[in-house]
């Protein structure tokens, strides 16, 4: 009888992540990590449960510089720990109490050894801890000789460049977007409604191996509605699209846990001069920034190329008000680096970029997007190159 596979990736991809932050670990003066987050615990432990979503669930991973790795949760979920995780040694809690697994992790640590130790975990950088502050604070009075410090700059650190098997996993999600992508150019037309544009979107996706479609909004061109709702990225409604309308459609999957994230653009059967040439701007203020890429480059260089191609094409004003175009993905549709004027973040080799510059002209906001990865040499482009010239469906 065939048996399901559950292990997200081999044991050896987890073991290189557990050394990569036990060597961030003993360089920071950290005892342990513990893990509280649903991305940071599936990057470290391989566990993937439903129960994220059910805020009255705690689960922990406590990660030691010295020492066997641990999981602390209820019992119901440590069957699945058996079954998708690396870590063997599991510690479970009753699964309802005031005090979500505070005594069970109180014990762990003690265990390991680590009463009076420096332990970092998610207290900053993008990563809220996922306790209740009555639980951190009941942690903190039973474990007081514990230091605990922020580790989320070592989380990121590992994260942000993505293994060969991350990579795969990343270009089988953007795939599957490119061929949603498609889909939906052979199918919209003038008369369909923006809630039903969405759902193509989202089941083409799932047909084509999506976990879920993810990411799916729209900026559309209403000819004769300056409202700024109907010129920045929002939830579809049941608003029928007529002919005329300039669409920025920015769409995601998830494929295996890892995202894709890119953006198109299109007009319905016909588009004005201005649109064309803004589009036209926005495409080559992509391509600057994207031709800016390579590791050792400061990020916010991808900034500065993408604002001087504006410039050039006489959208100076347009130019100005940009501070960002962009951040990276992985695990999450969002995260660090962010492709910022002010980021002091340098590329390299193995991070995934979405380089998403855009600008504001006449009632349209105007944005293309890729996926780009930083190589040894300087970027492969992961998703299927948008057209230089605005396409008119």
């Amino acid at each position: 009888m065939p048996v399901a596979d559950l292990h997200d990736f081999p044991r050896a991809e987890y073991q290189r992540r557990l050394d990569g932050l036990r060597g961030l670990m003993a360089e920071r003066g950290m005892d342990a990590v513990l893990v509280t987050t649903e991305a940071n615990h599936r990057y470290f432990t391989g566990h993937v449960t439903h129960r994220w979503s059910h805020h009255y669930v705690a689960i922990f991973a406590l990660l030691p510089l010295e020492g066997e790795p641990m999981l602390v949760v209820q019992p119901n979920e440590a069957y699945m720990c058996e079954a998708d995780s690396w870590i063997d040694t599991i510690r479970t809690f009753p699964a309802v109490h005031e005090l979500q697994g505070v005594a069970a992790l109180v014990d762990a640590v003690r265990a390991a050894g680590l009463a009076a130790a420096r332990i970092g975990t998610e207290l900053g950088g993008m990563v809220p801890l996922r306790m209740p502050h009555g639980d951190f604070a009941a942690l903190r009075q039973r474990l007081p000789q514990v230091e605990f410090v922020d580790a989320s700059p070592l989380c990121w650190a590992l994260r942000a460049r993505k293994s060969s098997a991350e990579v795969e996993r990343i270009r089988r999600a953007v795939a599957i977007t490119d061929a949603a992508y498609q889909a939906l150019f052979a199918k919209i037309k003038p008369g369909m409604s923006e809630r039903e544009v969405y759902q193509l979107l989202a089941i083409e996706h799932l047909q084509r191996g999506a976990e879920m479609p993810g990411s799916i909004t729209f900026a559309p061109h209403i000819p004769g509605d300056l409202r700024i709702h109907n010129r920045t990225l929002r939830r579809p409604t049941d608003r029928v699209l007529t002919a005329g309308e300039l669409i920025t459609q920015d769409a995601g999957g998830v494929y295996r846990g890892y995202w894709s994230d890119y953006t198109r653009m299109y007009a319905l059967e016909r588009a004005s001069a201005e649109h064309k040439d803004a589009y036209r701007a926005a495409y080559d203020s992509m391509q600057a920034a994207i031709a800016a890429t390579g590791p050792g480059v400061p990020i916010a260089d991808l900034v500065r190329a993408a604002i001087a191609a504006l410039k050039a094409a006489g959208y100076g004003e347009c130019a100005e008000r940009i501070t960002g175009i962009g951040h990276a993905m992985g695990l999450e549709i969002i995260e660090p680096p962010f492709i910022s004027l002010a980021s002091d973040a340098i590329l390299a080799e193995g991070m995934i970029l979405t380089i998403e510059p855009g600008l504001f002209v006449g009632d349209a906001f105007c944005m293309l997007e890729e996926d780009v990865l930083v190589t040894d040499r300087g970027y492969e482009v992961l998703s299927v190159p948008a057209n230089p010239e605005l396409p008119v469906l």
